[in-house]
């Protein structure tokens, strides 16, 4: 404590210093839970982008897998009458010609 609050709060008995000293424990208390308050904010909204982040990753994860399957049915669907028909033409040369 510095000389000049000793100074200040030194009288006791005096009810001002009491009154100034009580005035300014409380603006500290306000203080001290408003950063608190903070704190824990900042802890939540951290704790919420985690979540997020993970549902993110997990959904990216599904999306991709998706968009593999698809584009094998997709494929399957384009060129799947083309290879049918290749796979029966060859083996009506392999029944024909080399039986």
């Amino acid at each position: 404590m510095s000389a000049r609050t000793k100074k200040t709060y030194q009288d006791s008995r005096a009810t001002a210093n009491l009154d100034k000293l009580n005035d300014e424990l409380r603006d500290v208390t306000k203080v001290m839970t408003k950063n608190i308050e903070d704190l824990l904010y900042r802890g939540d909204s951290l704790e919420r982008m985690g979540d997020m982040s993970q549902r993110l990753r997990e959904d990216s994860k599904k999306y991709r897998k998706a968009a593999v399957r698809i584009n094998w049915e997709l494929l399957l669907k384009q060129y799947g009458p083309f290879a049918g028909l290749g796979f029966i033409i060859l083996v009506f040369f392999y029944w024909r010609f080399l039986s």
